[in-house]
């Protein structure tokens, strides 16, 4: 056994000090050099999330077409990217200047005839921005005009009332006001567009009655074929009840449409230079369209002769054009009236570029947006692009067909 005496063993404690002294020094350093570099990485995380979020803002902003303010300390200006402004009802390029007036007016609806001869007496469809297409009593349609990139001093007539299925695609866009004349007034909820507007909260011109008589069609036609009304009466009427752009909440669902210039594997699609179809049989209701190919439009007849705006003696043209086939029931009132089932989902065609493109559409909500989706891929939703300009959609009943040509 060692002996070890009380001198070496002070001696042996000092030098475990000295260790214990280094090695606590060591820790130091250690723990001074993974702080430093823990700073360093939350400082370059927090560099980075901010840099992400201006990024972002950007892109927002250049979205929505906004030019950031220009810092008068600098001479440097802030550059964001020339995406151009679309509109949210069809996909038109909108000029800045123009947008910024046409964001003073909310998007607005309105109920028109389309009575034979209330035709001759027709305005204004050529600058709605989205045409529907539907039956109304006794085999004769009615349209609804929705109207936003076109605010030019025109007229649209003739104003007539409102069948609840028409309101169905309204709400589809949020508060936007409708202007029509009446209201269909039943018993039964499928039909009655008044206690759907009272139950939705729509707004309408009607309450303030912006319609005019017009003194020259009345000399030749029916009073119902006369009333017309002027977009700068609605835009007053906006204005006074505060149903300002700012005031729009949007799309309800997800969003708006998809749209696109040009079709995608068009080869896979038959061609669509000419189709028809009706809503009560063979009439003066029934629709024709043919495919103008040097402007890549569809153009209109009813059935035989182009239908034209009066307005402008122009022939209404379709960039796009939708059947949506939806189930039809005769309800067999004194007035003849119809009910269509525009939630769920059906078949649909859609036409653009001079080809059909079969589809199915969905309404997973009352109040969600309609939506188009390509056939070919039924296991999940890839919805079919339109092409900007007037999208023309009709409500045709699931037991009638539609014949191409």
């Amino acid at each position: 056994m060692k002996n070890i005496s009380l001198s070496d063993s002070i001696k042996n404690k000092e030098k475990k000090t000295s260790k214990n002294c280094k090695k606590n020094k060591l820790v130091k350093i250690l723990i001074y050099i993974s702080i430093s570099f823990f700073s360093f990485g939350i400082g370059v995380l927090i560099t980075s999330i901010y840099n992400n979020y201006t990024s972002s803002e950007e892109s927002s902003r250049d979205t929505l077409g906004i030019t950031p303010e220009t810092d008068n300390s600098s001479d440097e200006t802030l550059v964001f990217s020339d995406k151009p402004i679309t509109s949210p009802l069809n996909g038109i390029e909108i000029p800045e200047e123009k947008y910024e007036k046409l964001v003073k007016n909310i998007p607005h609806a309105v109920m028109i005839s389309n009575n034979k001869s209330a035709r001759v007496e027709q305005y204004g469809l050529t600058y709605a921005d989205i045409v529907y297409e539907a039956q109304v009593e006794g085999g004769i349609t009615r349209f609804m005009g929705i109207y936003w990139s076109n605010q030019e001093d025109f007229i649209i007539k003739p104003v007539r009332s409102v069948r609840k299925y028409f309101l169905d695609w309204l709400i589809e866009y949020g508060n936007i006001p409708i202007s029509f004349t009446g209201f269909a007034t039943t018993d039964n909820y499928d039909t009655n567009a008044f206690g759907f507007y009272k139950e939705q909260g729509i707004r309408t011109t009607y309450w303030y009655w912006p319609f005019k008589w017009d003194d020259k069609c009345l000399t030749k036609q029916p009073s119902m074929h006369c009333k017309r009304v002027h977009p700068e009466d609605l835009y007053g009427i906006f204005n006074n009840m505060k149903w300002s752009y700012e005031s729009w909440n949007g799309f309800l669902g997800e969003n708006e449409w998809s749209f696109s210039e040009n079709i995608e594997n068009s080869d896979e699609y038959d061609n669509a230079f000419e189709f028809e179809y009706d809503f009560a049989g063979p009439n003066d209701w029934s629709t024709r369209w043919t495919y103008n190919q040097s402007e890549n439009v569809y153009e209109k007849h009813d059935p035989v002769d182009y239908h034209k705006d009066m307005e402008n003696d122009n022939i209404i043209k379709a960039s796009t054009v939708i059947i949506q086939k939806a189930d039809r029931e005769y309800t067999y009132d004194s007035e003849d009236r119809v009910s269509y089932k525009t939630t769920g989902n059906g078949d649909a065609y859609v036409m653009r570029d001079g080809k059909v493109i079969p589809a199915h559409w969905s309404k997973e909500f009352y109040k969600y947006r309609t939506y188009f989706f390509h056939v070919k891929h039924p296991f999940y939703k890839y919805e079919i692009s339109l092409k900007p300009g007037l999208i023309w959609l009709a409500l045709v009943p699931s037991d009638k067909d539609v014949t191409f040509y």
